[in-house]
């Protein structure tokens, strides 16, 4: 049995630092070859983020796809097809990349949109949800409500108020000085 050498390749990456080996025998191979090896092990790690993940491009262009669609849906299935991807290996690398769903992902997008759109236009909560991809107000309301705690009207008043400086209807004021009245003369 020959004396194997191993060299640790890394790269940084998004993700963070990726660590591949190369076992190479202790005899015969030069600085070149060495060199060559490692180039091409650092293109297979540059091009697959790890068994099971999405490459760069494909996140990319699903995100991308995704964002395109947020008022009208996708199917996950025509995602996945923009990938060159099956749906399930799609679904699969995409949670593996993102942490989230292709669904939730889309979801958490849409109600992203939803609290710019509440926060910078006027447009009636029913307006926005529509916009957003939801299927009616009732909908909007009770993804928002679950994500958020709180409806999409009561998010946009308490956003104008902080925004105004003022307080909302219901709440106290907090004195961070005591506060001394007098009664009488």
């Amino acid at each position: 049995m020959n004396d194997v050498d191993v060299v640790e390749v890394f790269k940084s990456s998004q993700g963070g630092d990726k660590r591949a080996s190369i076992a190479i025998g202790a005899a015969g191979l030069g600085a070149e070859q060495i060199m060559t090896m490692a180039c091409a092990n650092l293109r297979l790690i540059a091009t697959n983020n790890g068994p099971g993940r999405l490459s760069y491009w494909q996140e990319r262009k699903a995100k991308k796809v995704m964002m395109e669609n947020l008022d009208c849906g996708i199917q996950i299935s025509a995602v996945a097809k923009e990938c060159s991807l099956s749906r399930s290996h799609f679904s699969r690398a995409f949670k593996n990349a993102t942490g989230h769903s292709p669904r939730d992902w889309l979801q958490l997008a849409r109600l992203t949109r939803a609290k710019e759109f509440l926060e910078q236009t006027d447009f009636s909560i029913s307006q926005v949800g529509l916009e957003c991809g939801f299927a009616d107000q009732s909908h909007f309301t009770r993804m928002f409500s679950s994500k958020f705690n709180m409806s999409p009207g009561k998010w946009r008043a308490r956003e104008k108020s902080q925004l105004q400086g003022g307080i909302l209807p219901g709440e106290s004021i907090k004195a961070t000085t005591p506060v001394r009245l007098s009664v009488g003369a």
